[in-house]
């Protein structure tokens, strides 16, 4: 009984709350369909033009590395083959010290 009659205490305060909501934001006004429609296109040419810029930035940081990994392979031979070899291997030795780390830890836990 008493959980009842707290509920819809609850239940009362929510809807006076939602009310104060509605009231406060009543005025606002909802644009018409040619203001949408103007901010979709905006916000299109918008999105558009920061695609063409991110892939711009995107080739022309590719460009950059392409070309200094084919400068040290012309220059030093010997450095570009061993940071080839020793990269993924770092890589691969970090990944199997995080997996026996988890597996430990998991192992704990039971």
């Amino acid at each position: 009984m008493e959980n009842e009659t707290e509920q819809e205490m609850y239940l009362l305060r929510l809807k006076g709350e939602l009310g104060r909501l509605d009231e406060h934001y009543d005025d606002i006004a909802v644009p018409s369909l040619s203001e949408f429609e103007q901010m979709i296109a905006v916000e299109s040419e918008r999105r558009r033009r920061q695609y063409r810029k991110e892939l711009l930035l995107f080739w022309l940081v590719s460009l950059v590395l392409l070309s200094i990994c084919l400068a040290v392979l012309g220059s030093a031979p010997a450095v570009y083959w061993a940071l080839q070899a020793i990269i993924p291997a770092v890589g691969l030795a970090g990944l199997a010290a995080s997996h026996f780390k988890r597996r430990r830890a998991g192992a704990g836990d039971e």
